[in-house]
């Protein structure tokens, strides 16, 4: 609901009552990122987490998505290489290879030819979870994401809509949100600000849609990820910065 403030609240309270746990720590972190736009909190919390506690990928994952956040190439790329698993299960979605994570760092990094290679590696595993589960929108999101990574733009848009026909938002608000924001990054990430703005406009004043990593729509999330950095100097990606941020529309 976008209710930054009652969320971190929930959050703090959580840690209260749960100390131990990683999932409260982390989460409150990401409240500040998508909020805020402050990776602060987010990088204290993982700095109170020992180096080989990672009991399902989720601080990984996380280390990765911060470090790239902030553009900290070698920090992501130590992130990976201490995970001692070869896929990754993730919160939400597919299991993630480690291929996929490092190939994003290299496109993100600029080194495009370096990241192709990776992807390709991980491409079949992808596919393969498509093939398994061909009713899972995530499945499709990250298969069509990894796609446009890869330059191959058909294949993107179509799985990215694929996404949202299984899990449209007018049977699943959060889920369905989920997936156009997923089709909204592969259509920045090929660089269709067209079709990719006003998604992010309906997000951006929509319910749902606030996740861990990569396809979030927020104020937070825009300004800083790189995913988003083909149409970032867009004169109406930038007005949507710099405005206010809007209340969903269930207001």
């Amino acid at each position: 609901m976008h209710n930054w403030s009652a969320c971190a609240q929930s959050w703090d309270r959580e840690k209260t009552l749960s100390p131990d746990l990683l999932y409260p720590k982390i989460f409150r972190g990401y409240v500040d990122l998508w909020w805020k736009g402050n990776t602060a909190s987010l990088k204290n919390a993982l700095a109170t987490i020992p180096a080989d506690i990672d009991p399902d990928g989720l601080v990984t994952l996380t280390r990765w998505d911060i470090a790239l956040v902030d553009r900290d190439f070698d920090a992501a790329d130590r992130a990976v290489a201490a995970c001692r698993i070869e896929t990754i299960p993730a919160a939400s979605g597919p299991p993630l290879p480690k291929n996929y994570l490092k190939g994003c760092i290299e496109l993100a990094r600029g080194e495009t030819s370096r990241a192709q290679s990776f992807f390709e590696m991980a491409r079949p595993s992808l596919e393969a979870e498509v093939q398994a589960s061909p009713t899972d929108g995530f499945r499709h999101a990250y298969l069509g994401l990894l796609y446009a990574h890869m330059g191959r733009k058909e294949d993107a848009i179509r799985e990215g809509q694929r996404g949202c026909e299984v899990k449209p938002e007018s049977k699943d608000a959060v889920t369905g949100a989920w997936m156009g924001g997923f089709l909204a990054l592969i259509y920045a990430r090929l660089g269709e600000a067209d079709l990719a703005l006003p998604l992010i406009e309906h997000y951006l004043t929509r319910p749902g849609g606030a996740d861990n990593f990569e396809e979030s729509i927020t104020p937070g999330d825009l300004k800083l990820r790189w995913e988003w950095d083909p149409i970032r100097k867009d004169p109406r990606f930038q007005k949507l910065l710099s405005g206010p941020e809007q209340k969903p529309l269930y207001e």
